[in-house]
């Protein structure tokens, strides 16, 4: 038998190399309250026979700064049991020591994608610039989970480089949930340069994904956007309507007076209400007189909106 991994309390390190499993699970649920005291402690837990005391042992180094900790919660991303495995990638992906990205980028050859995905979330908090090379690959991974955390890590960074693999990823991957977070992060990209995948975006299958890309043309505003916007608002869904007209309130432009008044007969309220505050951008003569109508609204949100805009003109 090795000689005990640490000598803070000697009591409670012989429980937790006890024979009885128990005895040694709750020892470490114990030593959590003082966990930086027994790191050693848990990481020799980790190679534990008993799930129940792994468990415990990764939650135990949850945050750790030590590269010796973070090879431990790695080597749990491959565990027999998927509870481990959860627990080891929330506990990693707590870590903040920049140091750690050359130890989780160097295991990125790890064979399943449960752990590639967890090791590209931690990347992502560290926010580390030559995790940018690892992250562009892995766009390219079979797996849509990897996918998906990859373009996390290049939008934490504002990766130069990598707006158009984002681009392209946005309009062809297969898997929504890839697209989404795609379009998503070409909201640091130049606007022009990606106008043309977030306009594509706009007739997505997915819902969502026509969404999220209006939410990004209305931070971007590119100008060319503005034809493709004017077609979202016939969206069949109202949340993509609603960010469209935010989106073309951004861009200020006259012409888009007359469509945003064609959808304002809609049954949401949400969606009058974003639509007065798009007209109230526009400055037209169409759009001052829908903002007149607009404060008669059956809702009072609708109202406050119309007159606040109203007052605005006016002053």
């Amino acid at each position: 038998m090795s000689p005990p991994p640490d000598d803070s309390d000697p009591e409670l390190v012989a429980r937790a190399r006890s024979e009885d499993p128990e005895i040694r699970r709750v020892a470490l649920i114990e030593a959590a309250d003082e966990a930086e005291l027994h790191v050693e402690l848990f990481i020799e837990a980790t190679g534990d026979a008993d799930p129940g005391v792994r468990l415990e042992a990764t939650r135990g180094l949850e945050g750790v700064e030590t590269s010796a900790g973070a090879a431990a919660l790695i080597a749990r991303l491959d565990d027999s049991d998927p509870q481990v495995r959860r627990e080891a990638a929330a506990s990693l992906g707590e870590a903040r020591n920049p140091d750690l990205a050359a130890l989780l980028i160097a295991a990125l050859s790890q064979t399943t994608a449960f752990a590639r995905a967890a090791l590209l979330a931690s990347l992502r908090n560290l926010r580390r610039p030559e995790a940018t090379a690892p992250a562009l690959a892995a766009l390219g991974d079979a797996d849509a989970r990897v996918r998906r955390e990859a373009v996390g890590v290049l939008a934490y960074l504002q990766a130069l480089g990598a707006a158009l693999p984002l681009a392209r990823l946005a309009t062809t991957d297969a898997a929504p949930e890839v697209r989404r977070a795609a379009v998503a992060a070409l909201v640091y990209a130049e606007p022009e340069s990606v106008a043309g995948a977030l306009v594509g975006a706009l007739s997505d299958a997915d819902w969502q994904v026509r969404e999220e890309a209006a939410v990004t043309l209305a931070r971007l505003a590119p100008r060319s956007a503005f034809d493709g916007l004017v077609a979202a608002l016939g969206d069949e869904f109202w949340q993509v309507r609603l960010k469209a007209a935010a989106a073309l309130g951004k861009l200020a432009d006259a012409r888009a007076a007359a469509p945003l008044a064609a959808a304002f007969d809609h049954p949401i309220a949400n969606l009058r209400r974003e639509i007065v505050n798009a007209l109230a951008a526009l400055g037209s003569r169409e759009a001052l007189a829908l903002l007149r109508r607009a404060a008669s609204d059956p809702d009072i949100e609708v109202r406050k909106a119309a007159e606040r805009a109203l007052g605005a003109q006016e002053r």
